[in-house]
């Protein structure tokens, strides 16, 4: 009978050994090798990004050229006050320029548009001219300013349309402009 109660506490000994002592041991370690496969996935990745490191930068510079090309057209201004005067000075000298008469300008709005520090003004214009030097203002307007984008073109005149009547151009302008960084 006390070898029955020897092996009985051996038993029991064991069971508690194995169940405070083994079985946390055990789940301590496939913890950790969880840990170890997750840090060893992320080395894969780490290391993968390395060897593509000089792709990677070719790709960068290739944006970054890609996205000045697409910038290259908006003028980069130090504010947006000196710039609206020196567009409407600009204008007003190409309208000169055509024999036509700047009756009427109004910037009506300035819009940030959240990216790459771009702003867009709508302009109000109305310009008087001979119907031939009008359309080439227009035509003057659409090529030196690729920046600007015409939303509303509104014409009148009286009598027959011909090369000498005198037309009133109404145009509802956006232009896109870039402030500089240091603004």
């Amino acid at each position: 009978m006390l070898q029955n109660k020897i092996a009985l506490i051996s038993l029991v000994v064991v069971l508690v050994v194995i169940k405070f002592v083994l079985l946390p041991l055990q789940q301590v370690q496939q913890a950790q090798q969880q840990q170890l496969a997750g840090l060893n996935k992320r080395l894969e990745r780490s290391q993968a990004l390395l060897e593509q490191k000089d792709l990677l930068q070719q790709w960068q510079a290739t944006q970054q050229q890609q996205v000045q090309t697409l910038l290259s057209p908006f003028p980069v201004v130090a504010g947006s006050g000196p710039y609206r005067l020196a567009l409407q000075q600009q204008l007003q000298q190409l309208a000169a320029e055509h024999n036509v008469s700047v009756t009427f300008f109004d910037w009506l709005t300035d819009t940030p548009l959240q990216v790459f520090n771009l702003h867009r003004g709508r302009i109000s214009l109305r310009f008087e001219g001979d119907a031939s030097r009008i359309m080439q203002l227009h035509l003057a307007l659409e090529q030196q300013f690729p920046h600007a984008l015409l939303r509303d073109i509104r014409a009148t005149w009286r009598g027959d349309l011909n090369r000498s009547s005198r037309i009133e151009l109404n145009l509802l302008l956006e232009v896109d402009y870039r402030l500089s960084e240091a603004v």
